[in-house]
């Protein structure tokens, strides 16, 4: 597999992870059909020209996203800060009021609504996994399919597609279809955001490698694939404590970016990312064998902690997962079975230690755990 942003075939090798969930985000109602769950092979690769990380074994064919797919995060009030903070800044320089948001990819709809609501502006969101769970508001509605060809509606005045890009086989496809839609015009203003490919091997997040990623963008390759992909970048930087990458851009002129030394640190990082992996795995082993698999839980039930429960040993066997969305609440983390509870239920469970698998969530986290009177052990992963 060459590169899917650049098409070089100058790749370093990094990580290898024999056996990962197809889908984290897939959760299921019984634990026998979780530990069915499909598996794959991540193979990690970094572009020498590019500075783009990807999954060299990606099979698109695993990957089928339904209404069961869940990756909202709504349910956290920093996740929904940050999304508020999102929403005025693109209100504040677009001044959105009464225009036309698209946006691509929606998930269950909640940042639409925010930001629509927020701003006065109208919108269409589009996703296959889209699952109708509150009223929408005036002027906002949902399609449950992907925006291709088939629309045939009003030119949109900015188009959003965040945590989306990661996901394709070929993104540098995906953008092109983007950029020359016929409801496009000159001044339609694009919101990309991924996640921080940089952030992820320098901050040694290694419970971001999932499947069903199968590109890891750098700050220089995201620039180079909407480049490539004939957008003209008028904005980018990193958010969510540099753990996001986002570009504003417009319709422009196809190019090839000079690759630049941007890219050298970047293969130091990936070339010692497979030895830091491991390591890291040994250490979380080591600590859930110490405490006991029964007295330890891990806290999100995102990709993260799927990842964590399927790829460290003995974490298949730990109590629960502890997460904030409803949604999830009851349900079980594809791969290991293991059971998705809220956080009441720690009270009965016994459990004396709590993984939280972003330090994002940290404070909140212990503040939420504060509450319930208990004397818990919380580290972070």
């Amino acid at each position: 597999m060459k590169c899917p942003v650049c098409n070089s075939g100058n790749l370093l090798s990094s990580v290898l992870i024999d056996r990962l969930p197809v889908l984290c985000n897939e959760l299921h109602a019984d634990a026998a059909s979780a530990r069915r769950s499909d598996t794959g092979r991540f193979d990690g690769c970094l572009c020498r020209d590019c500075g783009h990380f990807f999954n060299a074994a990606f099979d698109e064919r695993k990957v089928r996203y339904t209404q069961s797919y869940d990756s909202s995060l709504d349910f956290s009030p920093r996740f929904v800060s940050f999304e508020d903070e999102l929403a005025r800044r693109l209100n504040a320089s677009y001044d959105l009021a009464g225009k036309l948001i698209i946006d691509v990819g929606c998930g269950k709809g909640g940042f639409l609504r925010n930001v629509c609501s927020l701003s006065g502006a109208r919108g269409v969101g589009f996703d296959k996994s889209f699952e109708q769970r509150s009223h929408n508001i005036t002027g906002v509605r949902f399609v449950k399919n992907w925006f291709d060809e088939t629309y045939a509606g009003e030119a949109p005045d900015l188009v959003a597609c965040r945590h989306v890009l990661e996901h394709m086989a070929e993104p540098i496809s995906f953008l092109r279809a983007l950029n020359t839609h016929h409801s496009v015009r000159p001044d339609t203003v694009f919101y990309f955001e991924v996640p921080n490919a940089l952030y992820t091997l320098r901050e040694l997040g290694i419970w971001d490698l999932i499947y069903e990623h199968v590109s890891y963008f750098t700050p220089p390759s995201f620039r180079t694939a909407l480049n490539i992909a004939g957008f003209e970048v008028v904005n980018a930087g990193t958010t969510f404590g540099e753990q996001f990458l986002y570009i504003e851009a417009r319709t422009g002129k196809p190019q090839t970016r000079a690759f630049s030394s941007d890219v050298l640190p970047l293969e130091k990082l990936a070339g010692d990312f497979d030895k830091i992996y491991h390591s890291k795995i040994s250490y979380w082993r080591d600590y859930i064998a110490d405490r006991g698999p029964l007295s330890t839980a891990v806290w999100g039930a995102g990709s993260k902690g799927v990842n964590f429960l399927n790829v460290v040993p003995g974490a298949s066997a730990m109590n629960a997962v502890i997460d904030l969305n409803p949604h999830k609440q009851g349900r079980f983390a594809p791969g290991t079975g293991t059971p998705i509870v809220p956080p009441a239920n720690l009270i009965g469970r016994r459990i004396g230690s709590i993984i939280v698998m972003n330090p994002v969530y940290y404070q909140e986290i212990v503040e939420m755990a504060s509450a319930l009177d208990r004397n818990l052990e919380i580290s972070q992963a």
